[in-house]
């Protein structure tokens, strides 16, 4: 005979498996439906319906002609080379740097890391820096815009490389890989500042733009490599989910469970250095996403990152296209970054107050 307390146990089981797909089901719901509802909004007057109506046209083959419906190829244009490409890489930009940073909070076991925190935001910003200022580029013979691209992304991989060629000689702690990424970071904003002290307004404007983050210089050339860059970080991470569960345990019983917890630190620094670098070369330093979106997961699946990381991607996504629509229905032009921020920090405090007894570290 099963025990009243068993059958208790196993009903409080299966509610807790209903209710987090539940949240899965709601998250995915929301983000697909702000994902259609961002197509239409421009400072041109789009309806919902005439979005729609263009995006069933493109699948079916249905083009307008300009010659023969001028307005119709206007709006067109509009909602398939301006809004579809900037809600797509708000989908990839997010779910990127929420993936990252739900991996990074797992393997270094510390809360307040995100993936900018080894020193890739800075290094990517100095690589633009120095597009803008000096029209130099890693790789010559780029026009500007690509080798600001170019040079956020080479720029960005060089702290990873650091920790990797650290961690090569000597055994190296999280605590050791985090402290070398803000000793970089720091150095990477001092050589930024220093050549912005001698450039122009307009140079530093620029600059300044790009270091908030937004989504309007991203072209379809820039949301393919960024779906990539979103399906490689999942699946990778996905795939170790299993190994970063064990070194949430520490270091020594990862060991006496038969891991290896420098080798997978370093797997996961160098995949979260190269997902990030693809995202923040196209749209720049989108922050509070990476450090937010993993604890609203984590407080409604816990913390086994097979549940974790999948409602982290969709969360990180919802956060960075829902900032974008803010932006795009306001009159003044503001960067994403600024959006994720105010709107996230009162709802991440309101989600930690809230927080139900399970939610540890």
């Amino acid at each position: 005979m099963v025990s009243e307390e068993s059958r208790a146990l196993v009903h409080r089981y299966r509610n807790g498996i209903r209710r987090k797909y539940t949240f899965y089901v709601i998250v995915v719901a929301m983000i697909a439906l702000m994902s259609v509802y961002s197509l239409s909004i421009s400072k041109v007057d789009i309806t919902l319906v005439q979005s729609m109506e263009i995006i069933w046209n493109h699948l079916t083959g249905n083009l307008p002609v300009r010659s023969e419906d001028y307005v119709g190829w206007w709006i067109d244009q509009i909602v398939v080379n301006d809004n579809a490409p900037r809600t797509i890489a708000g989908i990839c930009v997010g779910a990127i740097l929420a993936v990252c940073g739900t991996i990074m909070q797992s393997v270094t076991r510390n809360p307040l890391t995100d993936p900018y925190t080894i020193g890739i935001s800075s290094a990517a910003l100095l690589g633009v820096t120095i597009s803008v200022v000096y029209g130099a580029s890693v790789i010559p013979f780029f026009g500007d815009d690509v080798s600001k691209i170019v040079n956020a992304f080479v720029f960005a991989l060089i702290p990873s490389f650091a920790i990797v060629f650290v961690s090569t000689f000597k055994r190296t702690s999280s605590t050791m890989m985090i402290l070398i990424g803000i000793a970089l970071m720091y150095v990477f904003s001092a050589i930024t500042t220093f050549i912005k002290f001698n450039a122009d307004p307009e140079e530093i404007e620029e600059i300044y733009e790009w270091s908030l983050g937004t989504l309007s210089s991203v072209d379809w050339m820039g949301v393919y490599l960024l779906i990539v860059a979103a399906i490689f970080i999942f699946v990778a991470m996905m795939c170790l989910s299993n190994r970063i569960n064990v070194l949430g345990t520490g270091d020594n019983p990862a060991i006496s469970l038969g891991e290896n917890p420098v080798k997978v630190k370093i797997m996961c620094f160098v995949i979260i250095s190269i997902a990030t670098a693809i995202s923040v070369c196209y749209t720049g330093t989108i922050g509070f996403v990476g450090l937010v979106g993993p604890h609203l997961a984590r407080l409604l699946v816990g913390n086994n990152n097979k549940l974790l990381i999948p409602l982290s991607f969709v969360i990180g996504a919802l956060m960075v296209v829902g900032a974008d629509c803010i932006v795009r229905s306001l009159p003044n032009v503001l960067p994403v970054g600024v959006i994720t921020a105010l709107i996230g920090s009162p709802i991440f405090l309101y989600f930690l107050y809230r927080q139900r007894k399970g939610y540890v570290w």
